[in-house]
């Protein structure tokens, strides 16, 4: 036990900070890039293919991050990860099938060890803090897991507050100029019915990769300098082989299993909202310039409800949580397929709202549901969990090249519905699990005292 715990962060809620601080300037540029690559590069849909290029590689890189991180440590991932970021920016000066298809590549295969490392910053900082604090395990993840995730979403506010700032201020964007057929779910890559986005000025777009280079540097620095190194855990494993068998291992996990479509579900409808709204609803009803205004929103509402979310879970339990988060997401796709939009701006705040909410809880309880799951297998679980997410964005991604927003909307909702079962299914084996474990004890406790006597 002494060992363990010598092994803790000695101050878990500073570094904690720390590392939300570092992630904040990164994921600033990537979510604003992100929210505009499928209205900024539409030729021959570069932009969309080269998100799902990038969600493509995190698969494989999910599964080998286990390991990579045991060879060069969870700062050290972090570290490449944002030089990596870094270049990711710079690509976007001049989006090419040569640049931006790579650059995406190389940042795929980045973004599974990132985002382990990030899970294992955040668990031992909870265990370290819940020891401090004398508090359960569940209420100190939920607490760390709402302020990372809240300066996480923030990100959305800032990243696109800069980005519409720019381009609303450099540009003479006319949205009548937008081609098109009908805004809204009748969007189709494959009819008349696709929308082409009137584009800024290049100098435009320059100056706001310039800014987001800058946001990519001051994060690396942050990182090296005041982000403590991370003792290793005894369970990581040691090689690629063995990464990958526990990985396949906790993949066979009845639980995950049952778990896996609906981080394949959240991520399909965060997906949905950060492309095809901005470009089928936003970009082709209000143009291109207002789509940061509005995914503002979208950060800083999901950046409140984070921080609230990880209060409000003490008192709630994570079942309560996570019936509420289906529901919006069920009631969001569902104004998606039959909402035609029609110009009135306050309508085009609504989706991000609900979709804000859904996300905050989504994010703090997924890692913390992970945490209590697989308490064991912690490191490959969480490998599982973002390889599941990578390819829930990456099959979007690619459904969005040639198939019709109705058609995926409707799709979503059918695999919301299987989440929702898979969920419920997953919380009973752990129940009894938990349940037979308890009995067990008592049973070997009843003997030990019949012994003495």
């Amino acid at each position: 036990m002494d060992d363990k715990e010598n092994r803790l962060p000695e101050r878990p809620l500073r570094d904690t900070l720390v590392l939300s601080f570092s992630f904040m300037p990164i994921f600033t540029s990537y979510l604003a890039i992100q929210s505009l690559q499928s209205s900024l590069n539409q030729e021959a849909g570069l932009g969309i293919i080269s998100l799902a290029c990038l969600y493509g590689a995190f698969v494989v890189s999910g599964i080998s991050a286990a390991s990579i991180i045991k060879i060069v440590g969870a700062k050290r991932s972090l570290i490449i990860g944002w030089v990596v970021h870094t270049l990711y920016v710079a690509s976007n000066f001049y989006p090419t099938w040569g640049t931006l298809i790579p650059s995406s590549l190389l940042l795929g295969g980045v973004t599974g060890p990132i985002w382990t490392s990030q899970g294992l910053y955040i668990a031992a900082n909870s265990d370290a803090y819940s020891r401090l604090k004398n508090e359960g395990i569940h209420s100190a993840l939920s607490k760390l897991n709402g302020i990372f995730f809240m300066c996480l979403e923030s990100n959305h506010v800032t990243g696109n507050l800069i980005s519409s700032l720019v381009l609303y201020r450099g540009s003479n964007i006319d949205t009548r100029k937008n081609v098109t057929r009908i805004c809204g779910a009748e969007d189709c890559p494959v009819t008349a019915n696709d929308t082409i986005i009137e584009q800024p000025d290049k100098i435009v777009v320059y100056i706001l990769f310039g800014i987001f280079l800058l946001c990519d540097i001051f994060g690396l620095c942050l990182t090296v300098f005041l982000l403590p190194n991370l003792t290793p855990r005894k369970s990581n494993e040691q090689t690629l082989s063995k990464s990958i068998v526990s990985c396949c291992t906790t993949l066979a996990d009845k639980k995950m299993m049952l778990l896996i479509p609906l981080f394949f579900s959240q991520s399909m409808n965060q997906g949905l909202l950060l492309t095809e709204y901005t470009k089928a609803y936003i970009s082709c009803s209000l143009g291109v310039s207002m789509v940061g205004f509005i995914m503002a929103c979208y950060g800083g509402s999901t950046a409140i409800f984070a921080i609230l979310i990880g209060h409000l879970a003490k008192y709630t339990g994570r079942y309560f949580l996570f019936v509420v988060a289906m529901c919006l997401d069920m009631t969001m796709l569902l104004v998606l397929y039959f909402w035609k939009p029609n110009g009135q701006l306050y309508q085009f705040f609504i989706i991000p709202n609900i979709g804000a909410l859904s996300g905050a809880i989504y994010q703090a309880q997924f890692n913390s549901l992970i945490c209590i799951l697989f308490e064991e297998k912690i490191d490959s679980a969480f490998a599982n969990y973002f390889t599941s997410k990578a390819l829930g964005f990456t099959a979007t991604f690619i459904c969005g090249v040639f198939m019709c927003l109705r058609i995926r909307l409707f799709i979503a909702v059918a695999l919301l519905g299987v989440g929702f079962l898979g969920y419920v299914g997953a919380e009973v084996l752990y129940f009894k699990t938990k349940l037979l474990q308890n009995r067990k004890g008592d049973n070997y406790a009843s003997r030990d005292e019949q012994t003495r006597l």
